[in-house]
């Protein structure tokens, strides 16, 4: 009778699985005498094991991770692309994303359970927030000239005052929207701890200026609060002008920028605020809500 070599394969395997209660279920295929920390070793151009506690290596003879792939030649993984939400996949998965962004073509992305967040190249994630200011909202939160409280036809004199009710343009982090940024109040809260780079601008319409109570002064100033709030820094930018213009027409417009790099922990508080002195006490002055001039931006670094 004559045997089909295929039959003499499967006999000869299945002798193998027969008698693996005594030889400790090791598999060996294109080789002989598996290394005994193996369960299963495939040999060819490179070597593909499992070694008895599931962990995989390819080129590897000693896998450290579950899925090892160190072998110092052809070490590269490749990763699909799957049109899953992110909690579908679950927090911790990843995929490649071809679609471009910022210029990049393709990238990578894990999920947080959440969102899919892009680890994009050049640099980590990165928190952007863009707002503009076009209205005289305002609230002075300290001892001053004028009692604390909220104001809506411009900012008052000598007098601590947020800046209040931003237009936000932006809020993401690498891409995804966010809500870090409140815009009614102008606070940014920081997700995680790091360097942050802040800017500011603000105009006051055209009116006089005058000196009739001392250096005229326009301060445009970036505060910190730690997580309890309390204020642990406070960075100021003063622009005077050097003489009264008197009443109009002589009128001139006047404002201030500050910019700065702060060290943020995770759930400080940053926010800009104002102080003035360019105008008879008893006034407030608004504005300039066109063109572009009250506007800020913050950018983790």
């Amino acid at each position: 009778m004559k045997l089909n070599y295929k039959n003499i394969v499967f006999l000869t395997f299945g002798v193998s699985m027969f008698l693996s209660g005594t030889a400790k279920a090791q598999i060996s295929i294109g080789g002989n005498n598996p290394s005994p920390a193996n369960a299963l070793e495939v040999n060819s151009v490179e070597k593909f094991t499992v070694d008895k506690t599931g962990k995989i290596g390819v080129g590897v003879a000693a896998p450290k991770v579950a899925v090892d792939l160190r072998n110092g030649v052809n070490g590269s993984m490749a990763i699909g692309m799957t049109n899953q939400t992110a909690a579908e996949a679950g927090a911790g998965a990843t995929r490649y994303n071809p679609n471009p962004a910022i210029g990049v073509q393709g990238y990578i992305e894990y999920s947080d359970g959440a969102v899919w967040v892009p680890i994009l190249p050049y640099g980590k994630p990165r928190i952007v927030v863009m707002a503009e200011k076009t209205n005289n909202n305002c609230t002075v939160f300290e001892t001053g000239l004028w009692p604390i409280g909220n104001y809506t036809d411009g900012i008052p004199g000598r007098s601590s005052t947020y800046l209040t009710s931003w237009a936000e343009k932006l809020d993401s982090d690498s891409g995804q929207p966010r809500t870090n940024f409140d815009p009614a109040t102008g606070e940014f809260i920081a997700p995680r701890a790091g360097v942050y780079f802040a800017t500011f601008t603000f105009a006051l319409a055209s009116s006089q200026v005058n000196t009739s109570f001392g250096q005229n002064q326009t301060e445009a100033i970036w505060e910190v609060r730690n997580s309890s709030n309390v204020v642990t820094q406070r960075v100021k930018t003063n622009n005077g002008y050097p003489q009264d213009t008197g009443n109009p027409p002589n009128a001139v417009i006047v404002g201030s920028a500050c910019t700065v790099s702060v060290y943020l922990n995770a759930g400080d508080k940053l926010r800009p605020f104002v102080w003035i002195n360019v105008a008879w006490d008893t006034d407030k002055r608004p504005l300039l809500n066109t063109g572009g001039y009250n506007v800020l931006t913050i950018v983790e670094q």
